[in-house]
């Protein structure tokens, strides 16, 4: 947005600098110029009217470039931080199997599975001896299913 407005201010001076030395630009109606035949200020007011537009260009082209430098500068700053950051912090890569990461204190323990007292694996109700035997499925229904899975444990005979 602020390149914008400066191009467009440093077109409009161009154009009335262009108008005072007496040279039209065309399209100059665009940039808010009125231009008369008559003017009603003296040579010296032109004089310091055109000093002072070259003095406004000026300073919007150092601006300009100083803007644009100082935005390429501070980016590759900011780059170079975060690099220089990442190189610095402790490495997170661990070699899993042989070295274990650190444990939350909120850990429980692993998963296993719950055996009964005679060493039968409990049912857990993952619904997996339908994936090994979808035979049996198929031809018992469901309530008998669940009384032989009650009776026999895992046990699907």
């Amino acid at each position: 947005m602020a390149a914008i407005f400066a191009r467009n201010s440093l077109n409009a001076l161009r154009a009335r600098h262009l108008a005072v030395s007496g040279q039209v630009l065309q399209g100059s109606q665009r940039y808010g110029l009125r231009l008369s035949s008559r003017s009603y200020g003296t040579q010296k007011d032109d004089e310091e009217r055109e000093q002072l537009a070259k003095e406004i260009s000026k300073d919007w082209s150092s601006v300009f470039e100083r803007s644009i430098n100082t935005l390429f500068l501070t980016e590759m700053v900011r780059g170079l931080m975060l690099t220089l950051k990442y190189f610095f912090e402790r490495k997170v890569t661990i070699n899993y199997p042989f070295e274990k990461g650190p444990l939350s204190p909120r850990f429980r323990g692993e998963h296993a599975l719950r055996r009964y007292p005679t060493g039968e694996e409990r049912c857990i109700a993952c619904k997996l001896c339908e994936a090994v035997s979808w035979s049996f499925i198929l031809l018992a229904p469901l309530t008998k299913l669940l009384f032989l899975l009650y009776v026999n444990g895992t046990n699907m005979q």
